[in-house]
């Protein structure tokens, strides 16, 4: 092979000036494209006050249904019924139990000696003996004094009937003259004198029995009253023995062996460990939504039982009421003292109503202001918000079922009536 010219071909020179054409049309046609797409977006940026990112927002859709009020609280469970005894008296202690000992109803738990009260029992009962003698004196003094005035009555009546005759015998001498008509006059007047010693006689027994009688019930009153003060003293005497109210667990033992508590000192606390409530912190501004009785849901251990609120406390404490709930189908098992628990309480259930997510932008914009969300653009819009809930709140007016609404805090917004969202 003498050269390589069999195997070479002539190529003709290209045609820059076409090529070049060809870059510029393709130019032209995407700068009109992009000019095309992107003027409506400067066109809403140029006449928004301001312009954020979508990335730092949050956005929710206005739906309607059904919303559930409620409150999220925590708490710890307690036991139903966990009795406190208190010293009914000032006195030395005895303790026959301590704390964690397992007690049952009835049990004697702890003595108080009070040597007050036994030194007045003693006293009272003297004083008792000596009023029930006095009774006695009383009942004996109106025997004697009833059988005098019986005896009384029947010689008075012996004499009637002794000048009774004494009369008959007179007029029969007065009819036949024997007695002078002064002796017969005379007859008639001891008669009548014996008539009325006869008949005072009588009713003086009658006003001296009432007499009596009175005498006698006031003794016996007397007696009555001092037999109350004795046992009212026993009672209070009776109640320094303390016996267990239930069965269940010494919980508390606030006092030590032999020393010397005051009166209403609180003593020991028994705990009935088969009926357990839920004692729950509840946030001040609740506190008007409570009542007795309203339904809650209990979770433990993964699972919801259903409660009611069954007491509500009166006082505020670090800006939160103490609430205590019941479960309704009773205790479940494996309950444990002070275990903590999350609790919702239900306050109503509202129907058909719009509602959106709940977000930061109800707090911070009082629930009167929400920024309704069109295009790019999130516009600054008047709303009323209604029940508020843990996730949702209600939209009175405002907007409408499936407007998109910024949910996110409104204070990047600084006030602003129209913001542009950039991608």
């Amino acid at each position: 092979m003498r050269d390589t010219s069999g195997q070479d071909v002539v190529l003709k020179p290209k045609n820059k000036q076409k090529k070049r054409l060809v870059y510029i049309g393709a130019a032209v046609l995407l700068s009109v494209a992009v000019v095309s797409f992107a003027t409506p977006q400067f066109n809403e940026l140029f006449s928004s006050d301001m312009s954020i990112s979508s990335e730092q927002l949050r956005y929710g859709v206005v739906t309607r249904g059904d919303l559930q009020r409620d409150i999220a609280v925590q708490g710890q469970v307690v036991a139903a019924n966990s009795p406190t005894l208190y010293s009914p008296s000032s006195g030395n202690v005895s303790l026959h139990v301590k704390a964690g000992d397992r007690v049952s109803e009835g049990q004697l738990l702890l003595q108080i000696d009070s040597p007050i009260l036994t030194n007045r029992l003693d006293q009272e009962k003297a004083s008792l003996e000596e009023l029930k003698l006095a009774v006695e004196r009383q009942q004996i003094q109106n025997k004697t004094t009833l059988l005098n005035n019986q005896q009384s009555i029947e010689l008075a009546a012996v004499n009637l009937e002794l000048q009774s005759k004494n009369m008959s015998r007179a007029k029969q001498s007065m009819k036949h003259q024997v007695i002078s008509r002064e002796e017969f006059e005379q007859n008639q007047a001891e008669l009548k004198k014996t008539q009325l010693a006869y008949t005072h006689a009588k009713q003086g027994l009658i006003l001296e029995k009432e007499s009596l009688a009175f005498e006698l019930k006031t003794k016996q009153l007397q007696l009555d009253r001092q037999q109350f003060v004795v046992n009212d003293l026993q009672r209070q005497i009776n109640e320094l023995t303390l016996r267990s109210p239930l069965d269940g667990i010494i919980g508390l033992v606030n006092i030590r062996e032999k020393d010397l508590v005051a009166i209403n000192a609180p003593l020991i606390t028994v705990v009935d460990l088969s009926d357990f409530e839920v004692e729950v912190n509840i946030p001040e501004n609740y506190a008007d939504d409570l009542g007795v009785g309203l339904p809650t849901e209990i979770s433990l251990n993964n699972q919801m039982y259903v409660g009611e609120l069954t007491a509500i406390s009166p006082e505020v404490n670090n800006g939160q009421v103490v609430g205590r709930m019941r479960f309704v189908d009773g205790s479940p098992s494996g309950l444990r003292q002070n275990q903590r628990i999350n609790a919702r309480v239900l306050i109503e259930t509202r129907s058909n109503v719009l509602t959106i997510r709940r977000g930061q932008f109800v707090e911070t914009g009082g629930g009167r202001i929400a920024y309704l969300v069109t295009a790019n653009n999130a516009i600054k819009t008047d709303i009323v918000v209604g029940a508020r809930s843990l996730s949702e709140v209600e939209i009175v007016s405002g907007l409408q079922e499936g407007d998109r609404v910024v949910i996110s805090s409104t204070d990047m917004f600084s006030g602003n009536n129209t913001v542009f969202i950039s991608n």
